[in-house]
């Protein structure tokens, strides 16, 4: 009988549970993965906790498995951040900092040195004759910082000026223009410097014409929903991670070229969504096959989310 009432006690108890690590990268996954996985078992020893990781380059599979719950950690990047605070339970609790202690970045747009481009107005001064790979449209760096900034704001709207555009990940872009796909490619100034290490020789052919104001660099997001003393752990091994120990640091290089991380909050998405909003509008605006009423209808369902976002992210500025 005693036997059996500690069997019973024991299948009782909670399972032991365990945390997942969302990552979102433009490089191959199984690599990605085997380059995070020691900082992956330094937060299992700090939390108590079994840590996995899951890497992808789909924003909206990240984001699917951040509101099932399947993931409560992600890197991402700031669109993705939005997304997943606005419907994934989810919060920021710090950003990530580059080697050399840099915490912004900035898009980019390259061309081939050999390329009579030299400026962004010039850029801006060929339509139906340059070939362009921009980055996916669910993108932050590659496609809604240059798409505001550069294009919308210059009263150029990107599909009706190229002669053709392509979509895909910053290597992408940047391998076809290496290879003289295209004449154009957006890129941003975190992927080039890994860009430049793999590809030195194609690097050396490209110069950059244009770029952004900088922005905050991408966010750690964690499900609010996590029990507050777990919360707690993982805030402090990412703040801590690599300020004192060389090992960690040198985890920290080889996972992403990273020197660590610092403390944010939700405010650091305010940029994007107000970039968010304005290309949302100006899409709206031109588009003259919308009946007026719903045109009207989309605008004010426009303002509502801004303003339902703006709360979620620290209210009005």
């Amino acid at each position: 009988m005693l036997l059996r009432f500690c069997l019973l006690a024991c299948l009782a108890l909670p399972a032991h549970a365990d945390l997942t690590v969302g990552l979102l990268t433009s490089r191959a996954n199984e690599q990605t993965l085997e380059d995070w996985q020691p900082i992956f078992n330094d937060l299992s020893r700090a939390t108590g906790q079994n840590v996995k990781g899951w890497v992808t380059s789909d924003r909206s599979a990240l984001l699917a498995k951040l509101q099932n719950n399947e993931i409560q950690i992600a890197r991402v990047d700031n669109k993705l951040a939005l997304d997943a605070v606005e419907t994934a339970k989810s919060e920021v609790f710090a950003s990530l900092v580059q080697t050399g202690n840099i915490t912004t970045y900035r898009s980019l747009m390259l061309v081939r040195k050999d390329s009579k481009i030299l400026t962004s107005a010039q850029l801006l001064n060929q339509p139906k004759k340059l070939r362009y790979a921009a980055g996916k449209t669910d993108s932050t760096a590659e496609f809604l910082i240059p798409q505001y900034h550069l294009y919308l704001k210059n009263n150029v709207i990107p599909e009706h000026y190229f002669k053709h555009i392509r979509h895909g990940s910053a290597e992408q872009a940047f391998v076809a223009l290496a290879t003289q796909e295209v004449d154009v490619a957006a890129s941003n100034s975190f992927d080039i410097e890994q860009l430049k290490e793999k590809y030195p020789r194609d690097f050396a052919q490209m110069r950059v014409v244009w770029q952004s104001p900088p922005f905050a660099f991408d966010p750690l997001i964690m499900r609010r929903d996590v029990a507050a003393p777990l919360k707690s752990k993982i805030s402090r091994f990412f703040l801590d991670y690599g300020r004192n120990n060389a090992k960690a640091k040198q985890n920290l290089y080889y996972a992403d070229q990273l020197e660590g991380f610092i403390v944010s909050d939700n405010r650091s998405l305010r940029q994007i969504t107000d970039l968010q909003l304005f290309h949302d509008l100006f899409r709206l605006t031109i588009n003259n096959q919308i009946d007026p009423a719903v045109k009207a209808s989309r605008e004010k369902a426009y303002y509502t989310r801004y303003a339902q976002l703006a709360q979620l992210l620290g209210g009005t500025k």
